[in-house]
């Protein structure tokens, strides 16, 4: 049940920051799971347990790198 709520607050918390381009910055992403009361330690390893629903990219032409996410059923 809590993989299945963690699923749900992840992919609001997406939508909430996604940007014109599609992709959402990992740190407004937190920001939003913690307002939400979501625990997950470090953010990259936590989504990494949804490989089916979200994909990541690093800019790394920024210093330092920014990461990325966006949800895969909405390229």
């Amino acid at each position: 049940m809590e993989n299945v709520e963690n699923e749900k607050a992840l992919t609001e918390a997406i939508t909430a920051c996604t940007n014109e381009d599609g992709w959402a910055n990992l740190a407004e992403i937190g920001g939003v799971l913690r307002e939400k009361g979501i625990k997950y330690g470090k953010l990259s390893k936590f989504i990494s347990r949804f490989p089916e629903l979200v994909e990541t990219r690093i800019d790394e032409s920024r210093q330092p790198p920014v990461v990325y996410a966006r949800l895969i059923n909405q390229t």
